[in-house]
């Protein structure tokens, strides 16, 4: 799964990137509707990215709430396959 959304970021990021470059050349070509098409494409694909962090950090909590059950003797067996 960290896999997963470490790819998904990236091509999230890249698309992101394209969509910046976009809008820019648009401006300079006054492309009002492109980069007004274009800006909207970036706002989704940074509301995507903002729910990649969003599961980065629960998953960083589950790891410290699961790791301090193990320090305390308490043995969770569906974690070990969710966590890898």
């Amino acid at each position: 799964m960290q896999d997963t959304l470490f790819l998904q970021e990236a091509d999230l990021v890249q698309k992101a990137s394209r969509c910046i470059e976009y809008i820019q050349e648009s401006l300079q070509n006054r492309d009002y509707e492109t980069a007004k098409i274009e800006m909207s494409e970036l706002r989704f694909l940074l509301d995507e990215l903002q729910v990649i962090e969003q599961k980065k950090a629960r998953r960083a909590q589950l790891f410290e709430i699961v790791a301090d059950m193990r320090k305390r003797g308490i043995q969770i067996d569906f974690v070990s396959r969710l966590l890898g």
